[in-house]
This record gives structure tokens, sequence and C-alpha cells, in this order.
């Protein structure tokens, strides 16, 4: 009986590594950059800079004067989130713009809990302005996930490969300007999958690690809009053992 179990524990481990391993080939640690939209301009020059921020993508405007111009800005506005490049059917679109809704009210809470810019509602003196756009959107699997889940039970790890397949994605791509002048300061785009646990309640809705996604984003942007252009920015975990 203990060979048994030992046995038991032997496979668990081994679908638990396995799982992992399918889950990073298949991009669930760190999902590939999305294709730019049309919402970005110039998108062709934008980088990765790990050294600074944790999104796949992101460009700044290189004049000193551009800088120099908003140095004493406070304000900020946050524009309803654009979801005009979104596909989808009618149903797909509404969930959409929900989803939209809750970005933009989450940046704004960000924001005003940082402190150091103002949220207001109308571009205008000493005012930043946030323009953010969903560009790609796919819920998590409930069903697929419940699935398994089930299997996870009867063979450990076993629901880690089925997140491969059951897993959503979002991606969004963003750029702040000048309030005043309307001038492009700079743009950031990045996409993420749900998070790799071996479980989750967020698992079992169609939008709760989407919205995490969100939160994450919200934190890291008032987090690289608040800090010198040497601070580096830390991306958010892909693996957790939060199930909530």
């Amino acid at each position: 009986m203990k060979l048994f179990c030992r046995s038991i524990s032997w496979v668990g481990i081994a679908f638990i590594s396995a799982g992992i391993a399918v889950s990073a080939q298949a991009g669930i640690l760190k999902a590939s950059p999305a294709q730019p939209s049309g919402f970005l301009v110039n998108p062709q020059e934008m980088r990765a800079d790990a050294g600074r921020s944790p999104f796949d993508r992101v460009w700044r405007n290189g004049s000193p004067r551009a800088w120099a111009r908003v140095q004493r800005f406070d304000r900020i506005v946050i524009l309803p989130v654009n979801t005009a490049y979104l596909n989808g059917t009618a149903k797909q679109r509404a969930e959409a713009e929900k989803m939209a809704a809750y970005m933009r009210e989450r940046f704004q809470r960000e924001f005003a809990r940082g402190g150091q810019y103002r949220v207001v509602r109308q571009p205008g003196a000493r005012t930043l302005v946030l323009e953010l756009a969903l560009v790609e959107w796919k819920p998590t699997n409930i069903a697929g996930n419940v699935v398994s889940t089930g299997a996870g039970v009867v063979v450990p790890g076993a629901n880690l490969i089925g997140s491969a397949f059951t897993h959503g994605n979002i991606a969004f791509e963003a750029k702040i300007r000048n309030g005043e002048t309307g001038e492009l300061l700079s743009q950031y785009a990045d996409r993420q999958r749900d998070k790799l646990t071996l479980f989750s309640f967020r698992d079992y809705s169609s939008t709760a690690h989407n919205r995490k996604a969100i939160d994450d984003w919200a934190r890291q942007m008032e987090e690289l809009a608040t800090t010198p252009s040497d601070h580096r920015v830390a991306g958010a975990m892909r693996v957790t053992l939060n199930p909530f």
C-alpha cells in the first residue's frame, strides 16, 4: 500500500511538472505579444524595455522638452476605453463593454489612490490624458476548467495541462498625451493570459482572470507614470498559489 501511494505521489509530481512545461510552451506563463491593432501611433517603433517596464512593448518620446513641459502637471484624464478594435458577436461585444468600463474605473481608482495626479473629467491645464484601448479579449472557458479540475482530482497536475487549452487572454494598448498640446508622450502594449495555479476560484468565472490582469496593469501604469525613468516597475507573477 505504501508503495502504491508513493507511486501515486510520483505520478502526481510528474503530471504537475508536465503541466507546467506544457503551459509554458503554450504561453501561459507569459503570453506572446499581441499584434498592433491600429490604435497606436507608429507601433513599429515600440520595443520591450525590461529595465523599466513590465509591458510587452513601449515607446517614450525622446525629446527632453516634451517631458519638461509636463513636469509640473498634477492632473490626469482617463478617457473611456476604446473597444473599436475588438471583434466578436453582439453578445461578446456587450460583455467586452462591461470589461472596458471596469478597466477605466480601475485605472481611475489606482491613480486616485496614488495621489500624485488628481483624476479629472476633461483635458486642460496641467493635465495628462491617458487613452486606453481593449484590443483583445477572450473569456476563460469555465466548462473546460470544470472538466480539468475533475481530471486533477484523479491525476494530480492534470488540471495544469488542461489549463493550456481553457485559459482566457486579454490585451490592451495605451497612449499618454500632454493635455494642453495633444503631444504624444508615451505608448504601451501588453497581453496577458490566465495565471497558472493548482486551483483558483477565478477559473470558474469567465472574467475574473482578465479583471486581475487589468488590476495589475492599472497598478503598473500608475507606477510608471509617477516614478523616475530609471525605476524598474516589476511585472506580476504568472504563477500563483492564491486561489482568489
